[in-house]
């Protein structure tokens, strides 16, 4: 029914499910929109672009959230842990610093 011409089409599962594979896979989502409307006859770049944004990305439909990555180095405690600059200014030195449910916490 809606095969070659899809301008009227109602969008399906698969093709939102490919979308959001294709915008995990590759590395803009432009080229992701591109490949997408290349596998998907009668979709357009812009048509799926428009999806993506007005459907998939506002309402994270089955988005898998991606990984955050915190490096968090070890500061040296070998001096002392408050000092007084010439202007007045108070540094502190970290002796580490930890993620606790989302928060960051440091000990001086």
């Amino acid at each position: 029914m809606c095969k070659e011409n899809r301008k009227n089409c109602v969008w399906t599962k698969e093709e939102d499910a490919l979308i959001q594979k294709n915008v995990l896979t590759y590395s803009t989502k432009q080229e992701a929109f591109g490949a997408t409307a290349k596998e998907l006859t009668g979709r357009t770049r812009g048509a799926v672009s428009l999806r993506y944004y007005s459907v998939i990305a506002k309402n994270k439909i089955d988005s898998p959230k991606k990984a955050i990555s915190t490096k968090i180095h070890p500061v040296s405690t070998s001096v002392e842990p408050l000092r007084f600059g010439s202007k007045g200014q108070i540094s502190f030195d970290i002796k580490s610093v930890r993620v606790v449910n989302n928060k960051v916490i440091f000990e001086f």
